[in-house]
């Protein structure tokens, strides 16, 4: 079930398109929207993915002022079905715990292929989320709502990874990835969150205990980590 936040955004967006000549696929809404007691209103983000048949057809429409909490993403049918075949994280995400809000059967035969399988790919997206929240959060310093929900998601994107790795499985939330992480990273991963529940503002020795874990998580140093990648991109 939507918070009504979510639900809010989403009416918003079905009437930002309502009436144009456009095809929609699929709307589905999936992160802590949809996960029961996880959603905090006016902090968290609410997650959409918009299924069009030509991106054309939006060509002028602005979505940003709909809500500064929306994280909208439009695929076209094509972009989407390379997302499931490729193994990106946000197919993963979205087959594991969307909630299908409109779909003229086109993302049902998707998901009647099972689950996305993991690939390199899904390996190295996760890389990349989780430095780019670091980056997120290390230039939110003055905004600790936004710095400590972006090192939440850094952390928790390498812990991801780490599961993926090692038991070919992709894990969403943090409970499933304290289950699933060996007995020392699950450890220190509940006193990670633990950390980040309790802190009202930026601290360095938060900061610090983040990137000491992320580096355990991926079982090498954060320099070793970042190269190759381009986290501004």
């Amino acid at each position: 079930m939507l918070c009504r936040e979510a639900e809010e955004i989403v009416n918003k967006i079905i009437d930002k398109v309502r009436g144009k000549e456009l095809r929609i696929r699929s709307i589905i809404v999936f992160g802590s929207a949809v996960r029961e007691g996880e959603f905090k209103p006016g902090i968290s983000d609410v997650d959409v993915v918009l299924i069009v048949d030509k991106l054309d057809d939006l060509r002028g429409e602005r979505f940003d002022d709909v809500s500064e909490r929306l994280e909208l993403g439009i695929f076209t049918t094509g972009q989407f079905l390379e997302l499931y075949f490729s193994g990106d994280p946000l197919a993963h995400m979205v087959w594991l715990e969307g909630q299908v809000i409109y779909d003229d059967n086109f993302y049902e035969k998707i998901r009647s292929k099972g689950k996305p399988r993991i690939t390199e790919l899904t390996i190295m997206k996760l890389k990349y989320w989780g430095l780019k929240d670091l980056a997120k959060a290390l230039k939110s310093k003055s905004d600790p709502g936004i710095c400590l929900r972006a090192l939440h998601h850094a952390v928790r994107n390498f812990a991801r990874l780490r599961v993926v790795r090692d038991k070919g499985i992709f894990i969403i939330t943090d409970s499933d990835l304290l289950d699933k992480l060996d007995e020392t990273l699950s450890t220190k991963y509940r006193k990670f969150l633990g950390m980040v529940s309790e802190s009202k503002e930026y601290s360095e020795q938060l900061i610090l205990k983040a990137l000491r874990l992320i580096e355990q998580l991926y079982g090498d140093s954060l320099l070793q980590i970042c190269r190759g990648l381009d986290v501004e991109g």
